[in-house]
């Protein structure tokens, strides 16, 4: 009974709990009502969130107004307990999840608000400080499904990065706090509230945003794999200033820059001329992704800039100077942030100039000749080329390679052939080797298919059957106008070259068309009396041989 003296409500108290019942009860239908009007899931978390920093607000706000120093705790709690189950219920419904981790992350909230209220009443006579840290052990528990929430969105590798980063940075914060090296306060919950938000807004920008996006670039881009590349770089971008953000709520309003501290006082190698933290390290990891990505993305809108009739090609070569001359920078940048200068360079350049000279021949050859080509202009994306290099793909052992140029890397040049096999060509062989262009200015090129037939053939019938074959066949340009020459006399027939021009850009697959040429030739042929002769042979015998032919006949003896 002295426990409840010392503590008893007021009237006053009374009214502001049915007063804070109503409250309760009042967002609850106006969230009600405005989320039954809405059919996206992002404005309905928006509302829920809103909602919960709304109670937390009011919440605290009224608790200052209690006499009673118990309920004080208890109305604190509570607010806490209603705004924590609006803000992660705003998570759920954005991500669309499954009912368990809604269930666990309430049961385990409400464990919390149970604990809490048992410490401040000392019921059971248990130590305050065990009954502290297993409140916080609750709180731990129930906020780490909206780890595996937050992460579902992302997809393939970026997923699982994604989830295991936010894992362990959850574990760590949730370590110091339970360990009492960090502490929360009423600010705290604040941040938890600014994090729903700019999560919920994450959300859709990853989701409804980058849908949006990808539709709107796919008609303006040739190929569906730019916009994909774009879109992919865009959602990292997103998803790494969404990083930054987070960081900016955790150090204003968890306090947790003593964090920070202790990985920036985590040194790898520390000496009067390099000193690298485990901070300078994750800083320039980070730097690597956003610059990176920033770059690809700035790439492919320089492409878009150009007109579509010249955007494959001048389009292509532009965004490859861009990538390589930006990969460069890059590279600066982050050496810059582990706090690699050049004046810890040049020493120990100069100290294995020889081993690193040999080592970064290749690498600096192939580099600087990617340069070369670019400036040069003597090689674009989008040319067909062939080069007088064996490379054996699925069986197929021509002596060179040719294709179409899909990409002019740092070190290499990307070229896909006609069997849809991508090749890594080095930039240095374009220098060092003879390399045929058929599109370099003109795409227009001509082929000469040979066909023979039977000496008994005329001339004049085979010229003009091989013309109409050519004249009906796709692909052929009738300017220049297709020719038929008689080549020359064979051993067991008749040649003649049939002659007309392309397009090689439209029409990359040679083996097709001669094969197409082909089987009209010979139906055509064939239609006309036109003998196709098979190889012949006259044998001629010095010296005369007598034949003798025995015939038997069945019954002869």
């Amino acid at each position: 009974m002295l426990f409840f003296h010392e503590n008893r409500i007021t009237g006053g108290d009374v009214y502001l709990i049915i007063f804070t019942l109503t409250l309760l009860s009042f967002i609850q239908l106006i969230k009600v009502l405005l989320q039954r009007r809405i059919e996206n899931r992002f404005l309905k978390a928006l509302i829920e969130s809103l909602s919960g920093i709304l109670f937390f607000i009011a919440g605290f706000s009224l608790s200052k107004i209690v006499s009673s120093h118990i309920l004080k705790f208890i109305f604190e709690d509570f607010s806490i307990l209603i705004g924590s189950v609006y803000l992660t219920r705003a998570v759920f419904i954005a991500e669309q999840a499954s009912s368990f981790p809604r269930i666990m992350t309430f049961f385990f909230l409400v464990c919390a608000f149970l604990t809490s209220t048992l410490s401040h009443l000392n019921i059971l006579k248990i130590d305050e400080n065990i009954l502290y840290f297993i409140k916080k052990l609750f709180i731990v528990l129930s906020f780490l499904p909206l780890v595996g929430t937050l992460s579902s969105l992302l997809k393939g590798t970026l997923r699982s990065i994604a989830f295991t980063a936010l894992l362990v940075f959850y574990v760590t914060i949730s370590a110091l706090w339970l360990s009492g090296f960090i502490v929360f306060d009423m600010r705290a919950l604040i941040g938890i509230g600014l994090v729903a938000i700019v999560s919920l807004f994450y959300s859709f920008v990853e989701t409804r945003g980058m849908e949006y996006v990808l539709l709107y670039f796919e008609k303006h881009f040739f190929r569906k794999r730019d916009a994909l590349i774009l879109v992919k770089n865009l959602r990292l971008f997103v998803t790494l200033i969404f990083i930054v953000v987070l960081k900016i709520i955790l150090e204003q309003f968890f306090g947790i820059e003593k964090f920070f501290r202790v990985l920036r006082d985590i040194y790898f190698i520390e000496t009067d001329l390099l000193r690298i933290s485990l901070y300078n390290i994750i800083l320039s990891v980070y730097y690597a992704f956003l610059l990176i990505s920033l770059l690809n993305i700035f790439k492919k809108l320089i492409k878009l800039y150009f007109p579509k009739e010249r955007r494959s090609i001048e389009g292509g070569s532009a965004e490859a100077l861009i990538f390589n001359i930006g990969i460069l920078f890059v590279f600066i940048v982050v050496l810059s942030s582990l706090g690699i200068t050049w004046k810890v360079l040049l020493p120990v350049a100069g100290t294995l100039g020889v081993g690193i000279g040999f080592g970064l021949q290749t690498i600096m050859n192939n580099y600087l000749s990617g340069f070369i080509l670019l400036f040069s202009k003597k090689l674009k994306i989008g040319d067909i080329v062939e080069l007088p290099i064996s490379v054996p793909t699925l069986g197929n052992r021509d002596r060179n390679v040719f294709g179409k140029i899909e990409d002019i890397g740092i070190l290499s040049t990307l070229i896909r052939t006609n069997d849809g096999v991508e090749i890594a060509i080095p930039n240095s062989s374009f220098i060092s080797s003879p390399i045929v262009n058929f599109s370099h200015h003109d795409p227009l090129v001509r082929l000469r298919i040979p066909v023979g037939v039977a000496y008994s053939s005329d001339p004049d019938v085979v010229r003009r059957v091989i013309l109409s074959v050519l004249d009906k066949m796709p692909g052929v340009l009738k300017a220049p106008k297709p020719s038929v020459w008689f080549w020359e006399l064979g051993d067991s027939a008749l040649i003649f070259i049939a002659s007309f021009w392309i397009d090689i850009r439209r029409d990359i697959k040679i083996e097709e068309i001669r094969s197409r040429f082909y089987y009209s030739v010979w139906r055509e042929l064939k239609k006309a009396g036109v003998e196709i002769p098979f190889p012949q042979n006259d044998i001629w015998f010095k010296n005369a041989l007598k034949v003798e032919i025995e015939k038997f006949k069945k019954g002869e003896e």
